[in-house]
């Protein structure tokens, strides 16, 4: 029995290594792959059910295409429900390697996962999964001794810590904390928090997340937050695909949004998602000729290690 787990474990984690050396090279250079590992992971264990799906879960699989996309709620629309997950290979646009890569992410349900929720299941068959980093770099860095008046005031050390929850795809739980290296670690051990609760396919309510969370949606020109997947060589994934509300889950310090929000349905395909969000951003500060305070930067890195960037940080709201 060992040796067949093993042997599971192992072909799950070659499905998604293969999956992302194939998306690897159109991501920015400053993604956080662990966010699509994540994903990827989750759905190996609890596979979409093509029977309740929509389009915005399916952009979550970075493989997947939007001329795809629309091909298969077409493709239902004209020919109902599946009788077999093979019969993907029906419908236009998905080659055999489009369905190898998603074969192993979905599955065909009658039931709904809400039909199974109570609170004994939420305890026994929820995941959770922690994970603790720890890093150092063995030589005295520059930082620490040569940058008299502006040194690092902190310790060299690098810790994360990263908690997850998921009960099935219906609810999920995330809390992130983080200390960079340089930065103090005596009266506040860690110097970025984040965390959220999301809820899913709750009838009208399609998504709902407490916390920190990041939208996108059409090309990024008026809203987008997090990080979105560089252009592929596939002509029609030129476009990004945008994915809507997400709870947030990286450890970058600056692309999400903290408060609330939702995606409800109004009629058919018609949704709104109102958001509500509030926090402060690091950015440095400076008095024009008129001897007003202005923001001159805002900082993107999350370093808090000088006295330069401490004085920085959280001062606009």
């Amino acid at each position: 029995m060992g040796f067949i787990a093993n042997a599971q474990v192992a072909e799950q984690e070659i499905d998604v290594r293969d999956i992302l050396e194939s998306v690897a090279e159109n991501l920015p250079d400053d993604y956080d792959m662990t966010e699509l590992i994540d994903v990827l992971t989750r759905y190996r264990k609890h596979p979409i059910n093509l029977y309740k799906t929509s389009p915005e879960e399916l952009k979550t699989l970075v493989f997947l295409s939007p001329l795809q996309i629309s091909n298969f709620f077409s493709y239902i629309k004209e020919n109902g429900n599946f009788a077999d997950v093979l019969e993907l290979q029906s419908i236009d646009g998905f080659d055999v390697n489009t369905v190898q890569s998603l074969l192993p992410f979905v599955t065909l349900k009658a039931t709904t996962e809400y039909e199974k929720l109570t609170f004994r299941n939420m305890i026994n068959l929820g995941e959770n999964d922690l994970v603790m980093r720890f890093a150092q770099t063995l030589q005295k860095q520059k930082g620490f001794t040569d940058l008299p008046g502006n040194r690092y005031l902190g310790s060299p050390e690098r810790f994360q810590t990263r908690y997850r929850y998921h009960y099935g795809t219906i609810v999920s739980a995330a809390i992130t904390l983080d200390k960079d290296a340089g930065e103090k670690f005596i009266g506040k051990p860690f110097d970025f928090y984040s965390g959220n609760i999301a809820l899913f396919k709750l009838g009208r309510i399609k998504k709902l997340v407490v916390g920190d969370y990041t939208l996108q949606f059409g090309q990024g020109l008026t809203m987008w937050s997090g990080f979105a997947f560089g252009k592929g060589p596939d002509v029609t994934s030129v476009a990004k695909k945008d994915l809507g509300l997400r709870p947030y889950t990286s450890a970058n310090e600056y692309s999400f949004l903290r408060g609330a929000s939702a995606t409800i349905n109004l009629y058919k395909n018609i949704d709104i998602t109102p958001f509500v969000s509030f926090r402060n951003l690091d950015a440095s500060q400076d008095v024009d000729f008129d001897g007003n305070l202005v923001q001159a930067t805002i900082k993107q890195s999350g370093y808090h290690r000088t006295p330069t960037e401490i004085e920085n940080k959280n001062s606009l709201s």
